[in-house]
């Protein structure tokens, strides 16, 4: 049995891939990292839609080393992921609703630019019970 190479991508030399996963609809892949950060890549080029730090899912404490663990798509809507973390926590992501999907930009309001906020992740995890 021979396999066929289609295209090859290479993480930052700073952080080890910890577990990767396709989307519902085979058009991302959601990549977890021992740093605590995820990139969606898309699936048929392997470029980067956005790369999300840690800091937008996780509660601010630098002598926690939480990364995730495992990823595992929705089953229905391809936008969303859940992350299984090195701290037993689970963390459920999706896009901010103004952007839709992962890696586009917010669509301009009556012609003003970009707001101020940095982009991140929806998170439906509650870190204040953790």
């Amino acid at each position: 049995m021979s396999s066929i190479f289609f295209e090859q991508w290479f993480p930052p030399e700073t952080s080890r891939i910890t577990d990767a996963t396709y989307s519902c609809n085979s058009q991302s892949i959601f990549v977890g990292f021992d740093d605590g950060s995820v990139a969606i890549l898309a699936s048929s080029t392997l470029t980067l839609r956005c790369r999300i730090s840690s800091t937008a899912y996780l509660p601010n404490n630098p002598n926690a080393r939480v990364h995730p663990l495992v990823i595992a798509a929705h089953p229905h809507e391809a936008d969303q992921f859940a992350l299984g973390l090195s701290d037993g926590g689970v963390c459920v992501l999706e896009p901010l609703e103004s952007e839709g999907k992962w890696g586009t930009s917010p669509p301009l309001e009556n012609g003003a630019g970009p707001s101020g906020t940095a982009p991140g992740a929806a998170s439906t995890d509650d870190q204040a019970q953790r």
